[in-house]
């Protein structure tokens, strides 16, 4: 049997194709479910989430969460009690179907592709864990900039990388979208970087 951490290294690969799909969202949206049936996304269910947590207790206060391809949410160690509501969305039917059986409290989900997704809520944090470097490039900046008004006045927006070193465009591109840094973390492994948590503030400058 084909290992989920030896499948690791193909979703890796498979970035730049999975940019270029977003032009056919049902193709898209198809491709995610069979790698989600595959078990190719279960070795991030065993995180915790731990430094986004930490991060959200730092800068919010119960907060209203939307979290943007959240895939199966498994991964995102939040107590009752700590969050007033999290609505997690994936564009993967089979993702969605099992983050709705956790059936964790005061929670919601929603199937959509992030790219054009829209929404009259506001929130205090937006979670973007692992996401950006699947959206074409050129169009990251302005999805953070509309992103970004879906947030309450004091809201900020969460952004983890894994794989850090290799995904130096996507976190250039971030940096240089028009909203700024409140923060980075940096955690490193074997001399280099191994992932990274940005917090963007709603405002520019």
């Amino acid at each position: 049997m084909v290992s989920a951490r030896s499948l690791r290294p193909l979703s890796r690969l498979a970035v730049p194709v999975k940019a270029s799909m977003r032009r056919l969202p049902r193709l898209n949206a198809a491709v995610w479910n069979v790698q989600y049936r595959l078990g190719m996304w279960n070795y991030i269910d065993s995180g915790s989430g731990a430094q986004i947590v930490a991060l959200l207790d730092k800068y919010t206060v119960r907060p209203q969460i939307l979290d943007l391809g959240c895939g199966r949410s498994i991964n995102i160690g939040l107590s009752a009690g700590k969050y007033r509501h999290y609505h997690g969305v994936d564009i993967s039917v089979n993702a969605i179907q099992t983050a709705r059986r956790l059936a964790r409290p005061d929670t919601s989900f929603e199937v959509a592709d992030i790219l054009g997704y829209e929404t009259a809520r506001r929130y205090d944090a937006i979670l973007l864990r692992e996401v950006l470097y699947y959206l074409p490039a050129e169009q990251v900046p302005g999805f953070l900039r509309r992103i970004a008004g879906f947030l309450e006045p004091a809201g900020t927006i969460f952004i983890q990388f894994w794989d850090a070193g290799a995904c130096a465009q996507s976190v250039d591109i971030v940096r240089n979208s028009g909203l700024r840094v409140l923060e980075e973390q940096v955690s490193r492994a074997n001399g280099g970087p191994e992932s990274i948590i940005m917090v963007l503030a709603t405002r520019t400058g």
